[in-house]
């Protein structure tokens, strides 16, 4: 089974893809992986519009054979902290770009993913977990874009069946058991 967590910054993703993977038994990657374009793109204060797509594109390629084998399995899974559902939401932002194209481009790198969770949250208690951490914001941490990548994502739930919006302003442990609930149904475990 492919799975990914996405949702905007502070939302909670790395947490629950911990928690989804450790309940499964199954591999968790991330997205941007560690890869020479992963680094790139983690690495580039303020990329361009073109850099983020190609980048993550060039990301995404690397991995697509990995996922390719848990796409449909019952016996391999993977849990991905974010997936191209991020791309569509956070690339769509005041670049012109229909959130639909930016999907075509991503989904003809990548299988079908069999469930998409997107944890959802209200943009200022997310500004407020980022904020948190006490690190610099980045180019993609601001109120705007937040604002924008929620919409998308909230769409995008509404119109794909495999993709389910899930309230995160829950305790880890509320937002883990609907997460557990859904994959546990999936697989049809007790």
């Amino acid at each position: 089974m492919l799975i990914s967590i996405d949702g905007i910054d502070g939302c909670g993703k790395s947490t629950q893809v911990g928690l989804l993977a450790e309940h499964l038994g199954a591999q968790q990657i991330r997205e941007i992986s560690d890869s020479r374009w992963g680094r790139k793109l983690k690495s580039t204060p303020s990329p361009t519009l073109e850099e983020q797509l190609a980048w993550f594109l060039a990301d995404r390629a690397l991995l697509a054979p990995m996922l390719e084998r848990a796409s449909n399995s019952r016996k391999h899974h993977i849990v991905s902290d974010r997936s191209y559902l991020s791309t569509v939401a956070y690339q769509s932002f005041d670049s012109g770009l229909a959130p639909g194209m930016l999907e075509r481009m991503n989904r003809a790198l990548v299988p079908h993913y069999d469930l998409m969770f997107v944890l959802d949250l209200p943009v200022d208690l997310a500004m407020m977990r980022v904020r948190k951490r006490g690190e610099a914001l980045t180019w993609c941490e601001t109120e705007g874009r937040l604002t924008w990548a929620r919409r998308v994502f909230e769409a995008w739930a509404a119109q794909h069946d495999n993709i389910v919006l899930v309230d995160a302003t829950g305790t880890p442990e509320t937002v883990f058991s609907l997460l557990r609930h859904q994959v546990d149904r999936s697989l049809r475990l007790p």
